[in-house]
């Protein structure tokens, strides 16, 4: 179950089928067995797998193999698609050793917290930490290329007020080549600066005060 086919195209069409006859069996009666869906983080939110398999949930119901822990949000979402409408479920964890959580220098001391974990929950709760963690170190990230991205923006806006041209003129244009291409080295080399390193070069490069 994917949300696009091998080529890039949406597989919309082709949902529901996959889900309906992810809980149905194969096989006739005396040799039918089970399915097994694949699928990616598309596939654990937001779709209602129905098992009305009277002897697989009189076993546990739909078991659910995650292969890696999410942050905490998607971790819930994961687990919702078994146990649904009062039926029963299953849920179990597959972990790689060699997957960068376990191997990142900067991540020993997961292991070692893991080997102390009092339980296979305590386990999974340890691994949710230090996803959240990386959330939270992408939005720090993100903020930052936020705030570079609107310190280059003002720096446009205000390199055209101070040399106007026409829409339709060349670019770089004759009466402000110099400052043109300066402008487009800055908005190159600075891309991934931050504010106040942009700032300053724009003062010393172009002449122009951002805020």
């Amino acid at each position: 179950l994917s949300e696009f086919d091998e080529r890039g195209r949406s597989m919309r069409d082709r949902w529901q089928t996959i889900i309906d006859d992810a809980t149905k069996r194969l096989g006739g009666v005396d040799d039918n067995r089970c399915r097994v869906t694949v699928t990616d983080r598309f596939g654990g939110r937001g779709h209602d797998y129905q098992v009305m398999d009277t002897e697989a949930n009189d076993r546990g119901g739909m078991l659910v193999i995650a292969t890696s822990v999410p942050d905490e949000r998607e971790w819930t979402q994961w687990k919702g698609r078994t146990a649904r409408q009062d039926r029963p479920g299953q849920f179990a964890v597959v972990l790689n050793k060699q997957s960068p959580v376990f191997t990142d220098p900067a991540r020993e001391h997961i292991l070692s917290r893991l080997k102390r974990a009092p339980s296979e929950d305590a386990k999974v709760e340890v691994l949710l930490e230090v996803a959240d963690d990386g959330i939270g170190a992408k939005l720090k990230e993100f903020e930052s290329q936020q705030a570079t991205g609107e310190k280059l923006n003002e720096l446009t806006e205000k390199y055209y007020c101070k040399y106007p041209r026409a829409f339709e003129e060349p670019w770089p244009n004759e009466k402000y080549l110099e400052t043109d291409l300066r402008l487009r080295a800055l908005l190159h080399d600075f891309a991934d600066q931050p504010a106040d390193v942009i700032r300053a070069a724009a003062m010393d490069e172009l002449g122009i005060a951002l805020s």
